[in-house]
Formats: structure tokens, sequence, C-alpha cells
């Protein structure tokens, strides 16, 4: 294991907005608790009348997180599965409902540098799974799919204009040779778009086959979903996203909960309080010390059932 797994991103401001000051006996569920930088600071100001759950579906961040917070003499519930099925994991620690939510929703260095597929810049089996149980890897969307697919995949989920001349080189490439590396992969893009490609459009092309290999936006919409049922009256959720397609589910979740309504005592209550107008985004300070930190964006909001 490293010894620094991951620099968790606007620190100070997850903790002011997850712990509403109004709630006692607080329990949070850090839903990506990764290297449990947040889930540290967290606990540190709820325990011990509160409760903290950390969750995360990759077991290496349950394994170096769970070492952490004991050497720190710091207790918390550790759970290992996806955040989609959050009522399910909640449900088997008796738990009906929670006065916070997190969502850290971006790779952690750890993943980076020592998991294999998610960087472009090691060569490493392009694999891509976060959940190391699941049978679906990258290389199987790449040897395996067919054109519309591919094409939905790169479109959708890397926004990537050029789809197209894309899906069509790796099906060209495919048929000569299978694609089981990541480098194999990056001398297929090479050969269609130039030795310098840009890593932008790379970074995209790999965001699109993590997307889709861990069902990323599927499982963000249902925890989302779900948050409305989980959370107390006044209890809190923060997303913090790296992408567009990421903060724009978060973003219309909010505004469209926001403006329902629901009856409590015969009166009219927001079901949502959105917390952040606008999404707060790491200082120049911040980027300058952690560079991965420079497209994150938060969102808060706050449950209202009644007043």
């Amino acid at each position: 294991m490293v010894n620094n797994y991951h620099i968790p991103v606007l620190l100070n401001e997850v903790i002011e907005y997850i712990i509403n000051p109004s709630i006692e006996n607080h329990i949070i569920v850090d839903c990506t608790v990764g290297g449990g930088g947040h889930s540290l600071e967290i606990a540190k100001r709820i325990l011990p009348s509160g409760k903290l759950i950390c969750v995360d579906r990759d077991e290496n961040a349950i394994y170096y997180s769970q070492k952490r917070f004991k050497e720190c003499l710091i207790k918390a519930e550790f759970l290992k599965g996806n955040f989609s099925n959050l009522k399910e994991l909640l449900l088997k620690i008796k738990i009906n409902h929670v006065t916070g939510i997190l969502l850290d929703l971006g790779l952690s260095s750890y993943q980076l540098e020592n998991e294999d597929g998610f960087s472009f810049m090691r060569d490493t089996e392009l694999d891509m799974r976060v959940d190391k149980t699941q049978k679906l890897k990258a290389r199987d969307l790449i040897n395996k799919f067919g054109k519309k697919e591919l094409e939905f995949i790169f479109k959708e989920y890397g926004e990537i204009k050029n789809y197209k001349k894309l899906t069509n080189l790796i099906i060209k490439s495919r048929k000569s040779k299978n694609v089981n590396t990541t480098f194999d992969f990056i001398e297929i893009l090479k050969k269609g778009f130039g030795n310098n490609i840009k890593e932008n459009f790379l970074a995209k092309v790999f965001q699109a086959l993590r997307i889709y290999v861990n069902s990323e936006l599927d499982n963000l919409k249902k925890v989302l979903r779900d948050s409305l049922t989980l959370l107390i009256n006044g209890g809190r959720i923060v997303v913090i996203s790296y992408h567009s397609l990421e903060d724009r589910i978060v973003k219309n979740f909010f505004k469209e909960n926001s403006m329902k309504k629901v009856f409590c005592d015969g009166m009219q209550y927001k079901l949502l309080k959105i917390l952040t107008k606008k999404p707060i985004v790491p200082s120049l300070n911040e980027i300058r010390t952690n560079r991965k930190s420079r497209s994150a964006k938060l969102r808060a909001a706050e449950l209202i059932i009644c007043k």
C-alpha cells in the first residue's frame, strides 16, 4: 500500500456542508471512502456521539482506510459495496435513515497509479473495473462491442466529436490483433490520430470506457434518488464531481427536486433546499498543491420535509 492513497479534495468545504449544526447524533455515510481523507475529518467532528459509515466498492480502498482509521484510533463502520445499493447496505447494519451522504466521484491517486487500466500513462491490462469481482473489463468493450455500441459510448460518455472515426479505427485494428493493454490501445489511437495525441483527448476516451464499465452515471442517478428516502429532515447530501456529465446530473436532480412539494401537517414545503447556488470549486492554492482537484465541483443540498 502507498502512504498517500489520495489527497481529499475541497476538504474544508465538505466538512462545512455535510454537517448540519442543528442536528445532534449524526449518522454520516461516506459513499466513496477511498483513502479516508474526508471521513477522518468528519469523524473528528461527529464522534463519539455520532456514527460514521464508510462505503467503497474497491477492496483496496476498504483495506487502506480501515488500517488508517485503526492507526488513528477512530471507530467507523466499513461496508464493501456499490453506493447504488446504499439502501440495502445500510439495512444490513439496521440503519434506515442518515443525517448526511457524501459522494466524491473522482478516481483516487492509488487507482490511477496502481490499478490496471485507469491511466493512459502506464502500460497495464485494459481493465478499469473498480470492483474486481465484476466480469466486464474495458478490453471487452474494445475487442467485442459492435459499432453502434462503441459510437454511443464515445459520444455520450466521452463527448468525443470524432467518435465515428475513433470507432471505425478500433473495429478495423482489432481484426488483426486483440487489444489487451492500455499501450495496445494507445498504439491504435496513434495510428489514426497521430503520435502527438493531446492528453485531453486520451482522458475523454478513457473516461468514456471507465464510465461504461463501472455504470457510473446509472449508479449516481440511483443513489441520488435513494437519498430522498434515506436522509432525515435537515439531512444533507454533498457531491463532488469531476466532469460535466456527472455535474449535470447532480445539478438537474437538485433543481428538479427543489421545485417539488411534499405535504406535511397540511402544509407544503420544498423537498430539497439547494445550499450551493453555484458549484464550489477549489482555490488556486489547492489546485497548485493538488493538480487532480482542478476540475472538481461541489454541490450540496438539504432535505426539508417539514418545519
